[in-house]
């Protein structure tokens, strides 16, 4: 993690830790967190600005597919696990990307985030019809 906040310019632990998130969903590697892996990470560091919790659910609501109430309050603690596991995973992917490649880890980073963009095609421009043929007015 130390080496993705110098060289790839990420400004805090918390968002490499974001980042590594969405490289393991992305990459479909989830790998449990572990005593060995270090301390449980705290909601409170990863929520501090407004944003951060939206990942979180995010990557919830897409695992568990076929429960709601996994977005229930009551059940913080098991979206947290589901996203450390993808965090953990994903930091492996990033050091093996890093290994395979022989490339400094900021240069991985600017090929995944190309990789994806490119992937996703981008933003498309859509018409207005296009965005309100789904709206009913009563």
């Amino acid at each position: 993690m130390h080496e993705l906040q110098v060289e790839a310019k990420f400004p805090t632990f918390r968002d490499i830790l974001l980042f590594a998130a969405a490289v393991g969903f992305r990459q479909d590697r989830r790998v449990p967190f572990t005593d060995s892996s270090g301390d449980p990470i705290r909601y409170e560091v990863l929520t501090a600005p407004g944003f951060s919790d939206t990942l979180i659910n995010m990557i919830a609501a897409n695992v568990v597919t076929d429960d709601p109430e996994i977005m229930d309050g009551t059940r913080v603690e098991e979206r947290i696990n589901i996203f450390e596991e993808y965090a953990n995973g994903g930091l492996e992917y990033l050091q093996e990307q890093v290994n395979v490649r022989h490339q400094p880890a900021a240069l991985v980073v600017i090929d995944l985030v190309t990789e994806a963009l490119s992937d996703s095609g981008g933003a498309k421009q859509v018409s207005v019809d296009e965005l309100l043929s789904g709206v009913t007015w009563t």
